[in-house]
């Protein structure tokens, strides 16, 4: 972070799949820099990976609700754009802290179709395909 340059766009992904998110800088006149998030810190997460069918083969626009089992609420969807000159992975990462139960995943596909998962293992890649109904 000390290194002084021109920064021209960041991406987000977790590059090991170890579920701590990583990133990668572009800047002027340079290699990009990778910045490899190796730090294990206990936490739990889930990463899920959409593949639409009615909708957008990515699932670009799916609307992610997850339910831990101590009724924590996270939302999040899917996308690769997260600013200006940047694109990012589009898999979809929750960070759980200690909560191990995923009591449910909800998914809203571009399509409209809702999709709902129960009892969710978290710390995994998770994918997840649209239902054709």
């Amino acid at each position: 972070f000390n290194r002084m340059g021109f920064q021209r766009g960041s991406a987000f992904v977790d590059l090991n799949n170890d579920g701590f998110m990583d990133l990668v800088v572009t800047s002027l006149d340079e290699i990009p820099r990778i910045l490899l998030n190796s730090g294990g810190n206990g936490n739990l997460w889930l990463l899920v990976n959409t593949i639409g069918r009615r909708s957008n083969r990515d699932g670009i626009g799916a609307a992610l609700k997850l339910t831990t089992a101590s009724g924590r609420t996270l939302y999040n969807h899917v996308t690769t754009s997260v600013g200006f000159m940047s694109s990012s992975d589009k898999r979809v990462h929750f960070g759980l802290g200690a909560e191990k139960n995923i009591a449910s995943l909800e998914i809203r596909w571009p399509s409209g179709i809702v999709q709902k998962l129960k009892n969710v293992r978290a710390d995994q890649i998770l994918t997840v395909k649209e239902p054709a109904r």
